[in-house]
């Protein structure tokens, strides 16, 4: 009978990924940091169609690409609000908004960086091109008790993601 190897079977990473801390770096603007209270891995769907048969209809991978989601992203306003009118100005720009622009849009890479409980780096999701096309407005209300971080939320689109580890391979 040959010896089985249970123990090589079992989950290698028994920890679940907690959501402690998230962190958005746009290369268009080194130095400015977007500490996230919410951000998401974009959903991803693979269209598909429908072969009917006699019987029932089968679905079958449509060729033709994959449909991504936006990516969304809260982040805390730094007290210079730095990182909001950094957003703020790429879309103006992005859109015309000033009447003697001539400049082409702007697109960025990006990454974010999803943290562990201990904050360490447990691995990056990497966008390419990325331009933000919505940015909420910011509440100021002095009738709040509590001291709130000022937050924001930006949606971005982009071309394409991936997930990578730590070392920079793909997950």
């Amino acid at each position: 009978m040959a010896q089985s190897k249970w123990y090589s079977e079992q989950p290698k990473n028994r920890n679940f990924l907690a959501p402690v801390g998230f962190r958005l770096d746009l290369e268009i603007f080194p130095g400015v940091e977007f500490f996230c209270q919410r951000a998401n891995i974009p959903d991803l769907t693979l269209p598909f169609t429908e072969v009917p048969t006699r019987f029932r209809s089968f679905p079958i991978a449509a060729a033709g690409g994959i449909e991504t989601g936006d990516l969304n992203v809260t982040f805390i306003i730094d007290e210079a609000l730095e990182n909001y009118a950094s957003v703020y100005n790429w879309i103006r720009k992005n859109g015309l908004y000033e009447e003697h622009s001539n400049e082409e849009a702007q697109y960025s890479n990006a990454r974010l960086e999803i943290t562990t409980s201990n904050f360490n780096v447990a691995a990056y999701c990497n966008f390419d091109n990325v331009f933000p096309v919505s940015l909420s407005d910011v509440q100021f209300d002095v009738g709040d008790q509590d001291q709130e971080y000022f937050t924001a939320q930006a949606v971005f689109k982009y071309t394409s993601f991936e997930l990578r580890n730590t070392l920079n391979t793909k997950l």
